[in-house]
């Protein structure tokens, strides 16, 4: 912002009174300026506050160059002017415009007076006043004519927005706008175009929804005008701040309405920073308003221009012609699909008399229905036969209607369809009825008929075969079928018959009880004006169909759960889980009632597991079976491996009991080996008699074949961890021999490092990580030199340097081995991590120290306290927990200090109830 200073000047010099002319200067409202001949301000009127917002500088002798503030392209002629002037010689001056404090630009006009030979003046006085309103309402009108003029001759939706968005925008002073149209139905706004945004800007907004936390949104739903200054934008729309483009001030947004209906909207951004004038405001509302005209103009015009393309589209594809015959007979038009239909161009028929070309048998009743249609108001329907242009005739059906009085029309209009098909049609139904009513005596469907009335009138021979009943049985008592119906499927078939629908399959009851499954089909029989004629329903049987559904049906759920059953087998990694599973599953897919499993240890039975509703009470009843793997039958089949099924017929024990037997009277069972060698036998049973099948064989032989892979594997891992657990104990001894004074540290902190995990609540893979994490702490010292690692004495600050790399260096030599899981790599990397951040290598501190790290290093501490170094002796077991309570929260973790202790105390006691924990 310019300020402009005053310098002492004789105002006598211009007025001999010159407290009076100061005094008219001083609160004069025109602007009043004194220039020296090199064009700076030597005094500037008051008022300059009021029409540029500058503060006058009283400083004494401050200048500014007056050209500054005006504007780039004003500044060089209004320069030209003033200083070409002439010695006493008054300009008139153009329209300039200056710049506001605010940054805005005002236009003014006035007159400039060269004075420079005055010797009291020596300067050009210029006077001027403010005429931005005068400028701005003339270009306001020339933009408004000519947007008028220019969206006058729009025709399209699209040039209608891009004259809003060319001139529109211009004519409303705005750097950028869009155009926005409310969808039909309310919810949607689309952006049909915008410009002076930057795409990235305007691309996510060019669809959104009406609820959107926008100001377009907001501006349509809540039907008014919205006008938003730079700080209103931050403060109503914090979420969008980003979004206004650094040289925009404020921002707009006005409604288009028509017919007081909100259609859409116009989006405005201004370079100032400030809320329009009510003037300014009226001017945006009437460009908004020719907008809007325009814009509704041309979707009305785009919705005429549809309506007259799909109703000549109509005319020219519709399958019935459409014709206008005069009183005479006299084709006047006919449309274009009368050549589809007859062969004929609307050529070759204009002009002709309509009834050339009926058949003649037809063409008396044709010209009759004519007449009626002339002499009176009511439409007319006749149907006829029509000869094509080819020679064949073609059955038509015509509805005459009289539009004589039309303007438009002045004459007949007939609308015309092919009903040959329909026709044909009926007369081979009728031939059909007449050959099914043939058929139907003979056939097995039981058809009956009623007629509107809902009567029965005829039942086939088939009622004998299918209910047991004769025809005439039936007859004689009204709604017998009815009746014969399952009550539970009588709602549903009746509600099918009323609609004339096909009948979904039923029950029905027979003269012997039987129930039959049956299904039927229902149609109508209409003449020719679409009267109900007769109903016709067929019946047949489906019993064979739904039997064959339901066994379908039940192989279908077998199989379903086989296939549960095998992914339940895959998920899961425990072996008893696995065989528990397999016994429940076992009893949904066969007829037996209970199971068990009985693992085998040599020749001694483990406590079994087992499954159904009654396999508690049953398990007293599995005594026997504890010799049977042994002996008899059962015994031989399961030291083959082989399964056993028996029926209650068949002998199980030595000597045989008694048969039937009371319980396990159905049974099978099923080995289970791992590695050639029977670890155990599945045993399902039933006190009910059934015979087993090929299915179920299958089904159970492949269980057990699943549960010997289940003990298979489980073996397997039992070796592969226990190989694992070797490999990393003589890793972690390997360590220690090197490191002879250290005899039995690792066995040490293994065993106490898996007990506190315990206590600590770690379990399964976790706790396997920790404990192998102890085996391999150390596994960085290989790379440690002797002579630093074997030093009896004191280490060096550099030796010590050296033995703080081990964590690292462990850590790098394990880190690639894909089975060590991350919790055991931080008791390598971590475990010399202190509470107080004074461990290495990372210096951590606090919880930011894994929990593995923190219970391992209570138990290295521990362990190197116990235990006798070269350079001290082996500290008692109180002498460690005092030194370990001093460390917790300063070195060690407090809360695994504790568990830890308690753990050694309970471990003590547990072993000797008089152990003083010493």
């Amino acid at each position: 912002m310019t300020e402009f200073s005053t310098i002492p000047f004789a105002l006598s010099a211009l007025h001999d009174n010159d407290s009076i002319f100061q005094a008219l200067i001083e609160h004069s409202a025109d602007l009043i300026t004194l220039l020296d001949q090199h064009g700076q301000i030597l005094y500037q009127s008051p008022s300059a506050r009021q029409h540029l917002g500058h503060d006058r500088d009283r400083a004494p002798r401050r200048q500014h160059i007056s050209l500054d503030h005006l504007h780039p392209e004003d500044r060089e002629w209004v320069a030209r002017q003033v200083h070409l002037s002439r010695p006493g010689e008054t300009l008139t001056l153009r329209p300039y415009r200056m710049r506001h404090a605010n940054g805005s630009w005002r236009w003014w006009k006035g007159t400039a007076v060269n004075l420079l030979d005055v010797p009291e003046v020596r300067g050009i006085l210029v006077q001027s006043r403010d005429v931005t309103a005068e400028i701005m309402a003339a270009q306001r009108a020339r933009a408004l004519e000519g947007l008028s003029m220019a969206l006058a001759s729009t025709s399209t939706t699209d040039e209608v927005v891009q004259v809003m968005l060319l001139q529109g925008i211009e004519a409303m002073g705005a750097l950028a706008g869009g155009v926005l149209l409310l969808e039909e139905g309310g919810t949607l706004v689309t952006v049909l175009g915008s410009a002076g945004y930057p795409e990235r800007l305007e691309r996510p907004w060019r669809h959104f929804g009406l609820d959107t936390p926008v100001p377009a949104a907001d501006a349509i739903r809540e039907d008014r005008d919205m006008y938003l200054t730079r700080e209103d934008w931050q403060i109503l729309y914090p979420h969008l701040e980003h979004a206004p483009a650094s040289r925009i001030g404020s921002n707009a947004v006005l409604l288009l309405k028509s017919n007081g209906k909100v259609m859409g909207a116009i989006t405005l951004s201004f370079q100032e920073d400030r809320v329009p004038s009510e003037t300014e405001r009226q001017h945006l509302r009437s460009v908004a308003a020719q907008c809007a005209l325009a814009l509704e103009r041309s979707e009305l015009h785009a919705r005429l221009q549809a309506q007259e393309r799909l109703y000549r589209k109509l005319a020219e594809y519709s399958s019935d012609p459409v014709s206008i015959i005069s009183l005479t007979g006299t084709t006047q038009y006919i449309s274009p699909s009368v050549e589809r239909m007859l062969g004929h161009t609307p050529q070759e028929r204009i002009g002709l008399n309509v009834f050339e070309g009926i058949h003649p048998d037809d063409r008396d009743r044709v010209n009759r229905a004519f007449r009626e249609i002339v002499g009176g108001r009511l439409p007319c329907l006749v149907t006829y036969r029509f000869q094509h242009k080819a020679g064949h005739w073609v059955w038509l059906e015509s509805t005459g209607t009289n539009a004589v009085h039309d303007p438009d029309l002045q004459g007949v209009v007939i609308n015309t369809r092919d009903v040959t098909a329909r026709i044909e049609g009926e007369q081979a139904r009728q031939a059909s009825e007449r050959r099914l009513q043939l058929i139907g005596e003979q056939s097995d469907t039981l058809i009956h008929i009623y007629n509107p009335d809902q009567e029965c009138i005829y039942i086939s021979p088939a009622a004998q075969n299918l209910l047991g009943y004769s025809p005439e049985e039936l007859q004689a008592c009204p709604g017998k079928i009815r009746q014969l119906v399952h009550p539970e499927d009588l709602p549903r078939v009746e509600a099918a018959w009323k609609i004339q629908a096909a009948t979904p399959a039923y029950r029905i009851r027979g003269r012997d009880g039987t129930v039959l499954w049956v299904e039927s089909t229902v149609r109508q029989v209409l003449d020719e004006q679409g009267v109900l004629v007769e109903t016709h329903v067929a019946t047949r049987d489906i019993t064979s169909r739904k039997e064959a559904e339901q066994a379908l049906r039940l192989q279908l759920r077998r199989f379903q759960q086989l296939v549960d059953l095998t992914a339940e087998f895959a998920a899961q990694e425990d072996t008893e889980q696995h065989i528990q599973t397999a016994l429940e599953r076992c009893l949904d897919l066969t007829p037996y009632t209970y199971s068990f499993y009985f693992p085998v240890n040599g020749d001694t039975l483990i406590e079994p597991l087992h499954a159904g509703e009654n396999a508690e009470q049953m398990l007293a009843w599995a005594a026997p079976l504890e010799r049977i793997h042994r002996n008899g039958e059962i015994g031989k089949a399961l030291r083959r491996h082989e399964a056993f099924f028996a029926g209650a017929e068949q002998a199980v024990f030595s000597p045989p009991e008694p048969l039937p037997r009371q319980v396990w009277t159905s049974l099978a069972v099923l080995p289970v080996v791992s590695r050639g060698v029977l670890r155990g036998f599945m045993a399902f049973g039933t006190n009910g008699r059934f015979e087993v099948d090929g299915d179920t064989r299958r089904l159970l032989t492949g269980v057990s074949e699943h549960a010997s892979r289940a003990v298979e594997r489980s073996a397997h891992l039992d070796d592969l961890k226990l190989s694992r657990e070797e490999t990393l104990r003589a890793l972690g001894l390997a360590l220690e021999y090197r490191d002879y004074e250290t005899k039995g540290h690792t066995d040490r902190v293994v065993a106490l490092t898996e007990h506190l995990g315990q206590a600590l609540g770690i379990s399964g893979d976790d706790l396997d990580a920790l404990r192998w994490g102890a085996f391999l702490h150390d596994t960085g010292k290989v790379a440690i030199p002797d002579a630093i690692l074997l030093k009896p004495g004191k280490l060096d600050p550099e030796e010590w340097e050296v033995i703080k790399r081990h964590p690292g260096i462990g850590y790098e030599m394990l880190h690639h081995i894909p089975s060590l899981p991350p919790t055991a790599l931080e008791v390598v990397l971590y475990h010399q991590e202190r509470w107080n951040g004074s461990g290495y290598p990372k210096g951590l501190a606090g919880a930011d120290i894994p929990l593995a790290a923190r219970v391992f290093a209570v138990v290295d501490v521990y362990d190197a306290l116990t235990s006798e170094r070269p350079y001290k002796r082996a500290w008692t077991h109180e002498e460690a927990a005092a030194q370990l309570r001093k460390e917790a929260g300063e070195l060690l973790d407090a809360r695994v200090v504790e568990t830890f202790l308690n753990t050694l105390n309970y471990n003590s006691s547990m072993e000797d109830p008089s152990h003083d924990a010493r």
